[in-house]
Formats: structure tokens, C-alpha cells, sequence
């Protein structure tokens, strides 16, 4: 009997840390997924519109050990930004903040920001952190006509590059 008020003790201890366990993606492979919509957004995926028009499909981001400059490449229905972004301290990790289809426009919108990662109580070196990154944005139906990549770091918002594809 001891033994299951013990066990049931614990359980209790580590449900606050369950979130924490597993599970999570590290800062090198965060991944976000998309809706669909007029303006697609971050929170699930898309189904096929049927009728040719660009739809996100699924995004992703991952870090990279280099800090490339903004580039853009496609591969088939994929499309692929690279760049670097600034975080304030060794403890801050690029992400992606956003990444919308605007069907009025015809535009593919990323912005890659950066945020800090640490538990409470730790330390973070002081110095300016660069984080390469690689975002994939996968369409349903054709590719978007215009891709803008906006990066939003230590030095403020500004637009990385614009491509028409």
C-alpha cells in the first residue's frame, strides 16, 4: 500500500515536468505546420484547393552550423529560404514566426525571428549569437509568384530579400 501512495506521489511530482520531456524539438529542428485559408497561418495543415492556386502544405525550420546569407531555391513544390539572423545571447535560438500565403497578392510571406531558450536560473553568455537557418515551405497546387523573407533579430525587422519565382 505504501508502495502506490509513493508511485502516486511521484507521478504527482512530475506531471509539471511533462512538457519539458521529450518530445520537443531542439533549437536546430523546430518544425511548424500551416492551415489552410485566404492567408495561410502556423497552426495545422492544409488540404488541397483543387483549382491550381498555392495552399502551405507544411513548414519547417532548421538550424544550420554555417550563417549563410539570404538565398532562395525551389525544389519542385517546395520552397526553400536560407539566412542568418542575430539573437542578443548565446541562449537565443532562431524560429520561425511566421510564414503566410496572401492570395491577393500572390506573395509567400517569411519572417524568422529570434527568442531565447534557457530554463529559469540559467546563464547566458553576453555576446551576439549568429544562427544560420533554413526554412521549407511545401505548397499544395502551384508555387506561390512572389516570396518575401523578412528577418526580425537583435538589429530589428528588415526585409532579408524579395524574389519573384
Amino acid at each position: 500500500m505504501k508502495r502506490r501512495t509513493a508511485l502516486a506521489g511521484l507521478a504527482t511530482l512530475a506531471l509539471p515536468f511533462t512538457g519539458c520531456i521529450g518530445g520537443s524539438e531542439g533549437p536546430g529542428g523546430e518544425e511548424t505546420n500551416t492551415t489552410a485559408g485566404e492567408e495561410e497561418t502556423m497552426n495545422g495543415t492544409d488540404e488541397h484547393t483543387g483549382d491550381g492556386t498555392p495552399a502551405v502544405h507544411d513548414t519547417s525550420l532548421s538550424a544550420l552550423d554555417s550563417c549563410p546569407e539570404a538565398a532562395l531555391n525551389v525544389d519542385d513544390d517546395t520552397v526553400i529560404c536560407r539566412g542568418c539572423v542575430r539573437g542578443k545571447n548565446a541562449c537565443t535560438i532562431a524560429v520561425l514566426d511566421e510564414a503566410t500565403y496572401d492570395a491577393d497578392a500572390d506573395e509567400l510571406r517569411v519572417v524568422v525571428a529570434t527568442e531565447e531558450d534557457r530554463e529559469e536560473g540559467t546563464m547566458c553568455a553576453q555576446v551576439i549569437q549568429e544562427l544560420g537557418y533554413e526554412v521549407s515551405v511545401t505548397f499544395d497546387g502551384t508555387l506561390p509568384g512572389t516570396v518575401t523573407l523578412v528577418e526580425d533579430d537583435v538589429d530589428g525587422q528588415n526585409e532579408a530579400l524579395s524574389e519573384s519565382l
